[in-house]
């Protein structure tokens, strides 16, 4: 790193390095938020279960639209 007077310089590596450590810390924030909320929780319970009883519909990402008609 070098300081100059407009501010600090970061070698190219090092702040891909960053940027990629910043972004995880976020998948982990959302990851405790997601836990942390009851509602959201009894949602994936119950869409588990309902997986558990084969009630569900597989598709391709194109298809989403005509089944989620």
């Amino acid at each position: 790193m070098k300081t100059t007077r407009k501010g600090v310089l970061i070698p190219e590596e090092l702040f891909k390095e960053m940027i990629g450590v910043f972004t995880r810390i976020e998948q982990i924030l959302a990851t405790l938020e997601t836990l942390a909320d009851e509602d959201t929780l009894e949602i994936i319970k119950r869409s588990r279960e309902e997986i558990a009883k084969g009630r569900y519909v597989e598709c391709s990402i194109e298809d989403l639209e005509r089944v989620l008609r």
